[in-house]
């Protein structure tokens, strides 16, 4: 074969590949090796029904570790334990899986509170909440936190975590934990009275990105502070101090898994409707007393003002965990277009109370440039019935969500209505 023809020969087998590639470049949404449109897991899944789950499109399985059985000494950990973790993780992983972590800061081990006793979230009357580590204030409990997740990612690695779930509550949500269950008492416990939250100055003790309290001593429902009167706008001001807080341990955690190399999904969890702008606007009247206005002030679920305050990032997603939760009326309504043009104030109060809590939390993560993802609220919060399946669908679609975490794994084999793994089949199928 002469030269020439050898050149001719190569510059078209070049050719050829060059067009194929554009060819490949210029394939539709949905073609070669696209993402899927919407993840689809379960909770508390079960790694010996991963394979079987994987073949009927459940992609994503739950792993729980729990910080008190990882830790249960100071630097000292149970290898019987993360044994225990690394072969579930390998198991689902071997099935196909993405795993999503929930990493057990919300299990605390008993030596956390032993060790640091002045750290404990504290109420305002003198109630310690120990069901879930304190790092809204205490630099010393965020300290040891990042020692355990340090441990964590050089024992069993972050990077083998599609996701992590994000919260602060003893359920590992975006909330300050439940009141205290206590008779003849208001029903709306503030926790923002342990040492650290009510110091007036820098200390090595409180959490070095929370600002300093404006008001120490003072308590919801007081019209006196230091010997002269206190308004409304000093209590509000208070207030937004309490909420920016918990917003601040929120991104305090996603600045922990950054710096430790962690590039996965950040799933912040957002549960229930919280209150609405016009509970807050009944909330500043009354100076935040919590005889009149109920928990959920105290537990700071105004997501209208506190989704705003978390940092944004490309791997930052707002997760709903209210689906099928039997709110809104029809009940379990999914999101329109036109909720973007809805005003979050008091003004629009008797409109948004009748949507669901997935759509307002939805309609608020939304504006503030959030990706959302969901996920049911479980049967323990509202019974599950034929055809919820169905509901949860309409929600992931018309509210446009990333995606749907099910609660929980075992209610697809034990015979909850409209929750078998064949109801989930079919509803991926349809979504896809």
């Amino acid at each position: 074969m002469s030269t020439t023809r050898r050149r001719t020969l190569l510059a078209c087998a070049v050719a050829a590949v060059l067009v194929t590639l554009a060819a490949l470049a210029v394939l539709p949404r949905g073609a070669g090796d696209a993402p899927p449109r919407y993840f689809f897991g379960t909770l508390r899944t079960d790694p010996g029904k991963a394979r079987l789950e994987h073949r009927n499109g459940i992609g994503v399985a739950h792993l729980t570790i729990r910080w008190e059985q990882f830790e249960p000494g100071p630097d000292r950990y149970d290898t019987r334990y993360i044994d225990h973790i690394r072969h579930d993780l390998r198991t689902l992983h071997k099935a196909g899986a993405r795993v999503e972590a929930g990493v057990g800061i919300n299990h605390p081990p008993q030596w956390l509170d032993r060790r640091f006793s002045d750290a404990a979230f504290t109420d305002e009357h003198g109630d310690r909440y120990t069901d879930t580590a304190n790092v809204v204030f205490s630099q010393k409990i965020r300290d040891a936190v990042r020692r355990y997740i340090q441990a964590l990612d050089s024992k069993v690695g972050l990077d083998n975590f599609w996701s992590i779930r994000v919260g602060v509550n003893d359920h590992g949500e975006f909330t300050y934990p439940p009141p205290v269950p206590t008779d003849g008492r208001p029903g709306s416990d503030y926790w923002a009275y342990d040492r650290y939250a009510q110091s007036a100055s820098p200390s090595p003790g409180r959490a070095r990105s929370v600002p300093l309290n404006p008001f120490p001593g003072w308590r919801p429902g007081e019209r006196q502070y230091r010997g002269a009167s206190f308004t409304r706008a000093q209590a509000a001001r208070w207030y937004a101090w309490y909420l920016a807080a918990l917003a601040d341990a929120v991104n305090w955690q996603q600045d922990t898994y950054r710096s430790l190399g962690y590039g996965g999904l950040l799933k912040v969890l957002v549960p229930g409707a919280g209150y609405y702008p016009g509970d807050y606007a009944t909330a500043v009247r009354e100076y935040f007393d919590g005889r009149h206005v109920g928990g959920l002030i105290g537990r700071g679920v105004g997501y209208f003002k506190t989704i705003e305050q978390i940092r944004p990032g490309k791997n930052v997603q707002i997760v709903t965990t209210s689906l099928v939760n039997g709110t809104g009326v029809p009940q379990a309504n999914g999101c329109r277009p036109t909720d973007a043009a809805v005003r979050l104030d008091s003004s629009s109060d008797a409109r948004v109370r009748r949507w669901s809590s997935a759509r307002w939390v939805t309609a608020i993560a939304r504006r503030e440039g959030f990706a959302v993802a969901g996920e049911s609220a479980g049967p323990q919060v509202h019974p599950y019935y034929p055809g919820v399946m169905r509901d949860a669908a309409r929600q992931v679609r018309t509210c446009d969500l990333k995606g749907l975490m099910w609660a929980f794994d075992g209610n697809l084999y034990d015979g909850t209505p409209g929750s078998s793994l064949r109801d989930y089949a079919a509803m991926i199928h349809h979504l896809t």
